[in-house]
């Protein structure tokens, strides 16, 4: 499926080279050829993922090359690939097949869950052909800036940061409570609110 046809599925727009969709109400796209190379890409590595697996578009992603939801058996992909190369769709492809293998492989009686990037994950590349895969991708997919609207500052160092959103929770200055209150939370040096103005 190449990047025409998904702008006509997702109903997007093509700019700079990323599917934009053209209103609020769009869902993942299931692409049957592109599960046919995921499975035929993993046959012989875990036969039993075969049938379970399910492949698609995900037009929600901006950023994201790639998912694996290990629980459901699910890789969804950014449309943007198509944009860029059939390889890029491949190499991203098996990366995330790559966590559903390493996930499969794991034993819960006998050792811990695997991270999402250590060792197991490591294996799982070099059994399906891309060894020394990196943990993120180096794509020119646009990125979202978040306007910081929050500024919250120390009653007593004076020290500031600026937040998105506001602190659901109490919060105080970390250098101060270590150095006058043994790292533990302190109400005198709970961190004040301002909001920045536009």
């Amino acid at each position: 499926m190449n990047f025409k046809q998904l702008r006509f599925l997702f109903g997007g727009v093509k700019s700079q080279g990323i599917a934009q969709p053209a209103s609020s109400h769009y869902s993942k796209h299931r692409d049957s050829a592109l599960e046919k190379r995921a499975m035929s890409m993993i046959s012989t590595l875990a036969p039993e993922l075969v049938p379970r697996l399910i492949v698609g578009w995900n037009p929600r992603m901006r950023t994201t090359a790639g998912v694996a939801i290990h629980s459901r058996y699910e890789i969804w992909l950014n449309p943007a690939l198509c944009g860029i190369s059939d390889a890029e769709v491949d190499r991203t492809l098996l990366h995330e097949l790559a966590h559903l293998l390493a996930m499969h492989r794991h034993d819960r009686r006998r050792s811990p869950r695997p991270q999402p990037h250590g060792i197991e994950w490591k294996q799982a590349c070099r059994d399906l052909g891309i060894e020394g895969e990196a943990r993120t991708h180096q794509l020119p997919f646009q990125r979202r800036t978040m306007q910081r609207r929050y500024r919250l500052r120390c009653p007593v160092c004076g020290e500031s940061h600026e937040r998105v959103r506001v602190p659901k929770r109490r919060v105080a200055c970390l250098d101060c409570c270590r150095l006058h209150h043994g790292g533990r939370y302190h109400e005198r040096f709970r961190l004040e609110i301002f909001k920045i103005e536009a």
